[in-house]
């Protein structure tokens, strides 16, 4: 395992005792967690300041840029929690735009709070009008990213802007058999907090848009009702999708650990094999690769069908 600090190299000035790195799909930032022993204080000499820069990386895997949010020192021992969310993204602001694109709202929000913005298969959409109030770039960014059936991930000084549903068409990149889980594992499916259909309703000036998305087979639940600016029907359909398949998407799930994969990532489909009606095609949106006890543990959801 090698370790960068602002930098520098200083795996051998180092003796790490636990390490792991949490990897999202989105929506929350990635997270890691170092453990080192200090007998001879040489974290107090270098002194470590919040806003400071970690990488790890090992056989191919880098957690990329991961900025020290806390640190502490107990008992000849000096741990550091770092995220990928830099800082100063932490302030909540007001603004508002006019006829502007998707793109363009994402890209100026990243370049203020020093993040190079990426996209893939989005669509640049065009607003009327678009007022962020008292949230921080990060926050509203993620919120206009729901409601386009987008997801959000910061990593390694990026803003990646993808669709998951895009994703989850993609083949398994593993099969995961109920013999390869190490320990505990827990697989189970809800019905509390499940739409059958969702109905997004604007009232402006005389006029009302809305619109109501009823999906193939939908499940058994309630209607989901959201009072929302539409700008037109457009929006109103594209919104009303996007959040039904955002609410229902954690319908199914499984949380287990198996022997450590590093090149498995978050945003992966995998194939779940022999746990009876629980076996199927999942899509990762959380794994923790620990690099001290070699396990990785994952959360992972159901794919959706049919939208």
């Amino acid at each position: 395992m090698n370790l960068r600090y602002n930098g520098t190299d200083i795996t051998d000035s180092v003796n790490i005792i636990d390490a792991s790195v949490t990897d999202r799909c989105g929506g929350k930032s990635d997270s890691m967690d170092i453990m080192f022993s200090d007998t001879k204080k040489l974290w107090r000499q270098w002194n470590p300041a919040k806003g400071d820069i970690l990488e790890v990386s090992q056989d191919g895997f880098s957690s990329g840029a991961m900025y020290i949010d806390e640190f502490e020192v107990f008992n000849g021992k000096y741990n550091i929690k770092s995220k990928s969310i830099p800082i100063n993204s932490r302030t909540k602001k007001t603004n508002g735009w006019e006829n502007i694109r998707f793109k363009q709202i994402m890209s100026q929000l990243s370049s203020e709070v020093g993040l190079q913005l990426k996209t893939y298969g989005i669509e640049d959409h065009l607003y009327d009008r678009m007022d962020m109030i008292n949230r921080t770039n990060l926050e509203f960014m993620n919120e206009r990213c729901i409601l386009e059936g987008y997801s959000l991930k910061i990593t390694d000084k990026k803003a990646i802007i993808y669709s998951e549903k895009a994703l989850e068409n993609y083949a398994p990149v593993k099969e995961i058999s109920e013999d390869s889980l190490i320990g505990n594992y827990k697989f189970k499916t809800i019905s509390s907090g499940i739409y059958s259909s969702c109905l997004v309703e604007y009232f402006a000036s005389n006029n009302i848009i809305k619109y109501k998305f009823d999906p193939k087979n939908p499940p058994i639940g309630d209607v989901l009702k959201v009072n929302l600016r539409a700008n037109n029907i457009g929006e109103a359909e594209r919104y009303s999708k996007n959040l039904l398949r955002y609410n229902n998407k954690m319908e199914t799930v499984g949380a287990f650990s198996i022997k450590q994969d590093s090149t498995l990532a978050a945003g992966n489909t995998i194939a779940i094999k022999d746990i009876g009606s629980f076996s199927g095609k999942y899509f990762i949106y959380l794994i923790n690769h620990n690099f001290t006890n070699g396990k990785s543990y994952l959360k992972a959801r159901r794919v959706l069908e049919d939208y």
